[in-house]
């Protein structure tokens, strides 16, 4: 609850066109979604938040999976550095039920920014049509501070999973966070383009593997 920091449930970190214009669970905008990147399968975009300075990053790509399969991988918590750029550890906090749970994470950011760790109340729901949505939204509590290490305390992400008519899955994910502290505008860009691209890559990559094609939903 991915990644802008992409994670299981907050990495930092998307049928697309008809959620890519309106998406539920984004935050209204007036500002369009401006295309960064189109590469290997994967888009890209991002758009200014008002009231932040922050802006908001979605992803998007079309993979021959199963939802279940997708599902099972992202709720594969500690698979986490697996795929999801950036994410060095992550793990359980709490339990809520099979689909709430509290979700620690730390990401390891390039020298000489500083790493940061968030703690995300992740909770999963079934979509009409066979789909699969997360939410996370960033909490400070479960996890006492780590020393040397910046808390995120404010952002949401999300991924939608949505079955399509080839039988493969259009994957949306979604984030809009407040990195906490100077981010150099180089990082800015890695974390806005790159990480969200290397994330969708990484899922894909470890989706082709076969480890999650037998797994079920668990909150069905």
């Amino acid at each position: 609850m991915k990644h802008a920091f992409f994670v299981t449930a907050v990495s930092l970190t998307t049928a697309a066109t008809l959620l890519l214009a309106n998406p539920s669970w984004a935050e209204s905008a007036d500002t369009e979604w401006e295309l960064r990147r189109d590469r290997d399968g994967v888009q890209v975009y991002t758009r200014a938040v008002e009231g932040s300075s922050h802006k908001a990053v979605q992803a998007t790509m079309t993979v021959p999976y199963k939802v279940s399969e997708l599902v099972a991988l992202v709720m594969d918590v500690n698979a986490c550095p697996k795929w999801a750029a950036l994410c060095k550890e992550s793990r359980v906090a709490e339990s809520v039920s099979p689909a709430e749970a509290y979700i620690y994470t730390y990401n390891d950011l390039p020298w000489p920014v500083t790493d940061r760790d968030a703690i995300a109340h992740v909770q999963w729901r079934l979509l009409d049509g066979g789909g699969a949505n997360m939410q996370a939204t960033i909490v400070d509590e479960k996890v006492p501070h780590k020393k040397r290490t910046i808390r995120l305390t404010t952002g949401i992400t999300s991924w939608d999973f949505v079955p399509n008519a080839d039988g493969g899955t259009d994957v949306i994910s979604y984030a809009h966070l407040d990195p906490g502290g100077a981010v150099p505008a180089w990082l800015t860009n890695m974390l806005l383009v790159d990480s969200p691209f290397d994330t969708m890559v990484g899922m894909r990559d470890l989706a082709a593997t076969g480890k999650y094609q037998d797994a079920p939903i668990p909150f069905e």
